[in-house]
């Protein structure tokens, strides 16, 4: 429901010349109200997961909180491929994995040393499994044991489910939140509604168009858009004119909210002169069978459009713990049972002294082409929000957007939820400063190569900050299970 407006004083109106009145505070208004799906530069926010972490060196002691990473002279390998190819620079240089998002570097942001609390100190061998890695990544919440580990359930919701149900409220929406799963195995759904409410995505393409795009047709504007962009005109005419009357009777102090009005207006006048169509995808018609390589890039395709669209605000991108045979590399060792875990499980026998050497390289070849596969779907993702042909304002959509990219584990061998695989894309409306990399392990600032590790920052701490990119006054979210409480430092504008 629309907040009515009410008398506050001179901050409410000014009274120039004449008499005439003039609302100061209709920058607030016209920012929230102007346009039926809601403000003018609309926040929005993706989550795309990947199941079964990365390719990493990432280790930890057993018992304990902290750990180091492997040097590559045991089992393990000792690569890390996600992680930025110069350590040294605050400036992002991009990684192996993540190479194919290089047209967006200054608009991401890779944090590293970020741990999930939540899972290593309620686990008991203080490292995190299955379940309660899937169950804590995006809740950061206390959790119930089962009769195994595996079967965790958190206390609360899903950062994402927080901040759709915030946005619902000052941008209506058909959908809170839409949720798209690339369908194979994992280890449970890390998506909550609320405690122990666990969802899962639709994975089926054609069935989700069916859904979301219901009643939704494209081509020319229709009489009734036409008149309502007439009005919308209309309205902005004759506060672009009152405000242009003002200039010459108002304070200086006054003068500059006027001419922070008259900039917004003005931005607002061009998206009424050159209106966007939504116009529903087409060929999304294959079903959750069709393979990875096909319902993956489409689902890709149905976010994007749901957001040009104004269908929802929230979108969640799950892709399963999959092999890629599709890929360049394709299949170069036999994973057991045929799934994309057993592929991650070689990372500690492929070493020098572990049971496979010789498996390395066609190993990391599989590996990197499958992580590659994956962030290809965020590169889609990133290319339509930053579609010059939908502007918001002085940029795209990716501007007023924030995109979330994680895992339950960094490394996949140990499961070890320590250092969890952190990438944001867009700025949230400029509330974050993009194009750089941030590492909070307490040893990095001596020595960037490392291999000693310890972080006081958590995924409670992050996600405070991204709830506060989304408009709120957040100090705390989840658990207890923290160094301290508030945002990530060093993250927000």
């Amino acid at each position: 429901m629309r907040r009515p407006l009410v008398h506050s004083g001179r901050r409410a109106f000014l009274r120039g010349a004449g008499g005439f009145a003039l609302g100061l505070p209709l920058l607030e208004y016209t920012h929230g109200h102007l346009w039926a799906g809601g403000v003018a530069s609309p926040r929005r926010f993706v989550v795309c997961f990947e199941h079964g972490g990365t390719i990493s060196n990432q280790a930890t002691g057993t018992g304990t909180y902290n750990g180091g990473k492997h040097d590559g002279s045991g089992g393990h390998h000792g690569e890390d491929w996600w992680r930025p190819a110069d350590l040294s620079s605050s400036s992002l240089v991009l990684g192996p994995i993540l190479a194919g998002l290089e047209p967006w570097r200054q608009r991401l942001v890779q944090l590293e040393s970020v741990d999930n609390k939540a899972a290593t100190r309620q686990d008991p061998y203080g490292q995190g499994g299955h379940g309660i890695s899937n169950a804590t990544v995006l809740t950061c919440a206390d959790v119930e044991f089962g009769e195994t580990g595996d079967d965790s359930v958190p206390s609360g919701p899903s950062i994402d489910q927080v901040v759709a149900e915030r946005l619902a409220v000052t941008q209506p929406v058909p959908f809170s939140r839409i949720h798209l799963m690339v369908t194979g195995h994992h280890y449970g759904s890390p998506f909550y509604r609320g405690a122990s409410e666990q969802t899962y995505g639709e994975e089926s393409p054609a069935a989700a168009f069916a859904s979301i795009f219901a009643g939704v047709s494209g081509g020319e504007l229709t009489a009734g858009q036409l008149r309502q962009l007439a009005m919308r005109g209309s309205m902005l005419g004759g506060l672009l004119e009152g405000y242009e009357r003002a200039r010459g009777k108002v304070s200086a102090r006054d003068l500059q909210v006027i001419e922070a009005h008259l900039e917004h207006l003005h931005a607002l006048e061009q998206e009424i002169m050159n209106p966007v169509v939504c116009t529903p995808p087409e060929g999304i018609d294959a079903d959750a069978n069709a393979g990875g390589d096909v319902v993956g890039p489409l689902h890709a395709r149905l976010i994007v459009a749901a957001l040009r669209c104004g269908l929802t605000n929230v979108a969640n991108l799950e892709i399963a713990d999959i092999l890629t045979p599709w890929t360049p590399a394709g299949l170069q060792v036999e994973s057991g049972y045929g799934i994309g875990h057993s592929l991650g499980h070689y990372s500690r026998d492929v070493g020098p002294e572990g049971a496979y050497p010789d498996l390395l390289d066609p190993w990391l070849a599989e590996m990197l082409d499958n992580r590659r596969w994956r962030m290809s779907l965020v590169a889609a993702i990133l290319e339509g929000l930053d579609d010059p042909a939908f502007p918001e304002g002085d940029g795209t959509m990716l501007d007023n957007s924030l995109v979330l990219c994680t895992s339950e584990f960094r490394d996949p061998a140990t499961h070890v939820a320590h250092n969890a695989p952190v990438l944001l894309a867009g700025s949230a409306g400029g509330t974050i400063e993009t194009g750089r990399f941030i590492d909070y392990n307490t040893y990095a600032a001596d020595d960037p190569n490392t291999l000693e590790y310890e972080s006081h920052e958590s995924l409670h701490n992050l996600y405070t900050s991204i709830l506060q990119s989304m408009g709120g006054d957040d100090e705390h979210f989840g658990s207890d299970h923290v160094d301290h409480q508030g945002p990530i430092p060093g993250l927000l504008s």
